[in-house]
């Protein structure tokens, strides 16, 4: 049985096995990349996303409510849990993993009004692509050292041996080009 895309959550929290299947076939192999991207690593991976999918089973009564953001909830989950992954092996985190430091960090905070799903992203593909690719090089640079490795503001200073004030800078412009971008092309 195929369960609708915002019932799938809502499924997995009544433990429901079939459901959670379906979120990973779905969902792995866009995680697996984004991931892969994040750790450059195929076996760490590949064990963040069971982990993630484990989290998704024990946690997802916390997440139910996000049912409607399926696509957003599962993404953040795995962005955190792998920039969380890399930061402990890095020695950047030596707080305990208990948790209250997995609900409070690693589960999504969703704050989107708007549906975004799998479906809606696929078909407007070459729209999202135009506008990143609108982007300086530097300002992408910026956004993925902050997305993909995880690096906070300062980080990013001092890898790129900039002021603190100039990667802010950089990156404010980049998140007003990237809204303005998206404005134009109708989103």
């Amino acid at each position: 049985m195929e369960y609708p895309e915002n019932k799938l959550l809502i499924e997995v929290a009544n433990k429901n096995a079939k459901a959670l299947e379906q979120i990973y076939d779905k969902y792995s192999p866009i995680l697996y990349t984004m991931i892969n991207k994040i750790t450059k690593d195929e076996s760490l991976t590949i064990k963040i996303i069971t982990e993630v999918f484990a989290i998704l089973w024990l946690k997802a009564e916390k997440l139910k409510d996000y049912s409607d953001k399926l696509y957003l909830t599962i993404i953040n989950l795995a962005k955190n849990k792998a920039l969380d992954t890399i930061r402990r092996l890095n020695g950047k985190i030596t707080s305990p993993y208990d948790d209250e430091y997995e609900n409070e960090f690693i589960l999504p905070k969703i704050f989107c009004k708007d549906e975004i799903s799998i479906d809606f992203l696929l078909n407007e593909k070459e729209s999202i692509d135009l506008i990143f690719s609108q982007l300086t090089e530097a300002q992408f640079y910026v956004l993925s050292l902050s997305y993909f490795k995880g690096l906070t503001i300062d980080e990013i200073s001092k890898e790129l041996n900039l002021p603190v004030s100039t990667i802010n800078d950089k990156i404010k412009v980049a998140f007003t080009s990237l809204k303005e971008n998206l404005i134009m092309a109708g989103f």
